[in-house]
């Protein structure tokens, strides 16, 4: 009858919102006259009067009526009231890192006369991509296989992305693969007179794992490799680029010397 008594009293506190100091009672059924100084989550500071120690207490291992005073006091002091922390997002996995080599082989098929004129070329890329792991295959990884072409009237102008071109990479351990890229075909004046076309311009290759980190970037020219983030951004092609490979959506793309 007792412990029923002081939880009637402690609820009829709990009413009262002037009062700062209350008779908290637990669910074991002591009693701890405090008030409130703050709290985190289920952690609630409480300063007890007998001696203005500071406590902190559970809020799960105090009464129904105690809770909802504190639910009632949060409201009232925003400012001491500290929403707990979220968990922290799990961070992206770390890129499985492989021993990655590639060779690449282009392959160009000329045709036009032997002294100059119009020529057009069939450019395909090679790339033989050996995984060196002795005991790990790769599996579920993605190539991206970007081919680049520059106009034939500006040595140092802008660029011309001829393809983007996806595949599946799978190799197991101390293997071998082949991709060939869909061959395209480039048409330009090699003579005299003022030269017109698109000529080939290198590419540039990229492999992620199925995470999307990357596992192996090679390009040619070498500088190529460091616009991967530009690269992979652009979502139509053929366009035109800078050096910088920013997209210049209000360029003519010269597609009458392009074909596939």
């Amino acid at each position: 009858m007792r412990i029923l008594s002081l939880l009637f009293l402690s609820f009829m506190i709990a009413s009262v919102a002037e009062e700062e100091t209350r008779v908290f009672v637990s669910l074991a059924g002591t009693l701890l006259e405090a008030e409130i100084t703050a709290i985190a989550g289920d952690s609630v500071t409480l300063k007890r009067m007998s001696d203005e120690q500071t406590l902190v207490v559970n809020r799960k291992t105090l009464c129904k009526e105690d809770n909802a005073y504190i639910a009632n006091w949060m409201e009232q002091h925003p400012d001491k009231a500290a929403v707990p922390a979220s968990a922290p997002t799990s961070a992206a996995s770390p890129a499985q890192k492989f021993s990655l080599a590639c060779q690449t082989l282009p392959s160009k098929s000329n045709r036009g006369p032997a002294d100059g004129g119009e020529r057009t070329i069939e450019l395909v890329y090679n790339f033989n991509i050996s995984n060196r792991e002795v005991r790990r295959g790769l599996e579920s990884a993605r190539g991206l296989a970007i081919i680049l072409g520059k106009n034939a009237s500006e040595s140092n102008g802008d660029l011309i992305v001829l393809q983007k071109e996806e595949f599946d990479v799978t190799i197991s351990a101390q293997s071998k693969m082949v991709h060939s890229t869909t061959p395209v075909r480039l048409t330009y004046n090699q003579g005299l007179g003022t030269p017109y076309g698109v000529k080939s311009y290198g590419y540039v290759l990229i492999i992620r794992d199925a995470s999307g980190n990357m596992l192996l970037v090679e390009s040619s020219p070498d500088g190529n490799a460091k616009f991967t983030k530009e690269l992979l951004s652009l979502s139509e092609v053929p366009c035109i680029v800078d050096r910088d490979f920013k997209l210049k959506p209000q360029s003519t793309v010269p597609t009458s010397y392009i074909s596939f």
